[in-house]
């Protein structure tokens, strides 16, 4: 059976202290004992290291977007787990570099593309014009190197949901 889980994505269990205790990747950046922030930047590193903790003491589900020390970005959420030995569940998945080429009003963009909402409905989330959703979204793709408007979408969907923003059914 052939592995089901992308290049970019990880999987990690850890233990109350912060310790790896399983990866599905084999990676240079940490091992089986290592904590997960081993290999993050300084900044990074007590990002995740106080939203672990909270994970761990407060039972709360965090997402945070973190750096390596190669520059390399991901996008994180961890979950508080019931086993005595395995305290916490880190999904993990690189951020395509490309994106450090879009502004921010791009990135608002593509974060409402990417839960759905419809061109006219984010200009007026936005307060401006049809034409200038349009613009900002072209400029991306471009900037992406994205073919058409269905891989911007699905491109999207995959990396600019809000990390704040769960995935849960809306209630009605």
């Amino acid at each position: 059976m052939s592995d089901a889980t992308l290049d970019s994505v990880f999987v990690m269990l850890c233990d109350w202290r912060g310790h790896c205790t399983w990866s599905s990747k084999t990676s240079r950046y940490w091992e089986v004992g290592d904590f997960p922030w081993t290999n993050l930047n300084d900044q990074s590193q007590e990002k995740a290291k106080t939203q672990f903790s909270r994970v761990v003491t407060l039972r709360e589900t965090q997402a945070i977007e973190v750096a390596n020390q190669q520059g390399i970005c991901f996008r994180c959420w961890m979950w508080p787990l019931q086993s005595p030995d395995v305290a916490v569940c880190v999904l993990g998945m690189q951020i395509p570099t490309e994106m450090s080429r879009l502004t921010a009003r791009e990135m608002e963009c593509l974060e409402l593309l990417a839960q759905g909402t419809e061109t006219r409905d984010i200009a007026a989330r936005l307060d401006v014009s049809l034409s200038t959703v349009h613009t900002h979204l072209k400029r991306a793709r471009e900037k992406l190197e994205l073919p058409n408007v269905e891989t911007l979408i699905s491109f999207a969907a995959r990396y600019c949901y809000p990390p704040s923003n769960p995935l849960t059914p809306r209630q009605p």
